[in-house]
């Protein structure tokens, strides 16, 4: 009976799980918000969100006003309504959000990465600490994974990959879209640009049509 009282406790305490944080949900709820008009919106909905608190002590140490949490969100784009999960940084002073959105729907954030830009590290070891935190970060709510493929002094590069077997799922109102991998392969290749450990410049590569998108 004890045993029973404590698993229904913990359930009951799971669900609520955005009551135990209504700072956090009310933030949520203001910044992602249905009554939004824009096309390709996110809306926060707190019984479909699981939200969960990351852990990323080198990212924090750069950004420590910010936490940050994996949130199920549901994207509206003209007759399309899915689900992805996304990260959401949460500026804990101003009490304001930025929305990292799934590799797979908008490439890397530029609101994420232009917090880092010009900020300089001690050392190599520390800059590619940081790298593979920021990376960790970036793939939430995506098959893809950064995969490292050089280092200098003034450069780092990364292949933005998937792997056969990899797979990831996508759902919403009914209905859900899974992509399989059967192979391995690229999505996107990355430039680091890099100064006296700051980093200077990041850019992301479309491979098979050269588009570039760069952030400095």
């Amino acid at each position: 009976m004890k045993l029973l009282t404590i698993i229904l406790t913990f359930g009951f305490l799971t669900n609520l799980y955005g009551q135990t944080n209504p700072k956090l949900e009310i933030i949520l709820k203001k910044d992602f918000s249905e009554k939004s008009s824009k096309d390709g919106k996110w809306v926060f909905y707190s019984d479909k969100a699981d939200i969960e608190k990351i852990d990323k002590p080198v990212v924090k140490s750069v950004i420590p006003n910010y936490d940050f949490y994996k949130v199920t969100m549901t994207n509206f784009l003209g007759y399309h309504i899915n689900q992805g999960t996304c990260l959401v940084l949460v500026d804990t002073l101003k009490s304001k959000t930025i929305l990292v959105e799934p590799l797979w729907y908008g490439g890397t954030s530029k609101d994420l990465i232009k917090l880092f830009i010009n900020h300089k590290f001690d050392n190599k070891d520390s800059l590619l600490n940081f790298m593979t935190q920021l990376n960790e970060l970036m793939q939430i709510g995506s098959g893809y994974k950064f995969l490292q493929t050089a280092y200098t002094d003034t450069l780092i590069t990364y292949d933005l990959g998937y792997f056969k077997d990899d797979s990831y799922t996508t759902g919403g109102n009914g209905t859900s879209s899974t992509i399989n991998y059967n192979k391995d392969g690229f999505w996107r290749n990355i430039r680091v640009e890099v100064k006296d450990y700051a980093i200077i410049r990041y850019t992301e590569i479309n491979p098979k049509t050269n588009d570039k998108d760069v952030i400095e």
